[in-house]
């Protein structure tokens, strides 16, 4: 019947009208689509607009509200809050047929449109459980800038182990930044190296952050030069006794040593048993405790 459902955010991940929008589509087998490129393509075929007409930009509005006075009957219309506008009040004029998430919306359209049909917006689906893996690695950061230098030297070592693994990854943002839907791509490497097992955790609190760092196996930081007494990633993680595997150069921190406080991804030949991650990691506790917080404050205060 539709040939997509369009939307104007696409980001299920920031936005909960493109999630209930990208299910649906999913539901229906059509395109997903946004709003901007249906009005950039004049698409012919009966498509469904599914909006909250309080969330699209100026801008898109203009260029519906155009679209909208030059067209009839090739888009139903699905509407998840009223606004009483104009704009609003043509497009239910317009569509071949409109629905409302909820009742209380139908009540508020019905002057425009006496048809309107009363719906519903499903919960998130039932997932499957994920089953245990041997081993559950933990990583910081936006996941597409992740180093995969790392991660292609750790598939290689990954590949020859008979363990089963999984990489959670909890996203950060920087000041300024957005969620765009690039932020959520995992690349090549890090999901072939962990066979597509990859686990997002959103943004984590820090007690969150805690407990995560008691209950993995290690965590994994990579840096484009190598690790430094600066990257807290890691500190954070050794002071917790979780083993690290990261990548050192010269300029790494004396006590950031292979296979006594943390890996070396590039010295590694295969990954740790677990006694050795359990080693390591306990090790790491011992020497991070002389860089907390309390010592920086000291060294601050008394030079």
């Amino acid at each position: 019947m539709y040939s997509a459902v369009v939307s104007f955010h696409t980001n299920p991940f920031t936005c909960g009208v493109a999630r209930f929008n990208q299910s649906l589509a999913r539901a229906m087998n059509v395109n997903f689509i946004s709003l901007n490129k249906y009005l950039d393509q004049h698409i012919s075929e009966t498509v469904l607009l599914s909006l909250k007409l309080e969330e699209v930009g100026v801008d898109t509005l203009r260029r519906l509200n155009d679209f909208v006075s030059a067209h009839l009957g090739n888009f139903a219309l699905l509407l998840h809050g009223t606004d009483g506008s104009d704009l609003e009040a043509s497009l239910c004029g317009r569509a071949t047929q409109v629905f409302a998430a909820s009742a209380e919306i139908a009540r508020g359209v019905a002057g425009h449109r006496a048809d309107v049909i009363s719906v519903f917006a499903p919960g998130a689906s039932v997932q499957p459980r994920q089953a245990a893996v041997d081993c559950t690695l933990l990583t910081f950061g936006m996941a597409h800038k992740i180093r995969s230098d790392g991660y292609r030297r750790l598939a290689a070592i990954l590949q020859g182990d008979n363990r089963t693994f999984r990489l959670e990854i909890s996203t950060a943002l920087h000041e300024g930044g957005t969620f765009d839907e690039s932020f959520f791509v995992v690349g090549e490497e890090i999901s072939h190296a962990f066979g597509g097992n990859v686990r997002f955790l959103g943004f984590l609190a820090d007690a969150e952050v805690s407990d995560r760092l008691r209950d993995v196996d290690a965590l994994v930081a990579f840096f484009p030069r190598g690790a430094r007494e600066n990257n807290t990633t890691v500190l954070s993680a050794m002071s917790h006794g979780c083993a690290v595997i990261t990548n050192l150069d010269s300029e790494s921190p004396g006590w950031m040593m292979h296979d006594r406080t943390v890996f070396d991804v590039n010295q590694l030949t295969s990954f740790p048993d677990q006694a050795s991650l359990h080693r390591v990691g306990g090790a790491a506790a011992i020497v991070a405790s002389s860089y907390s917080f309390e010592r920086l404050a000291e060294i601050l205060q008394s030079s």
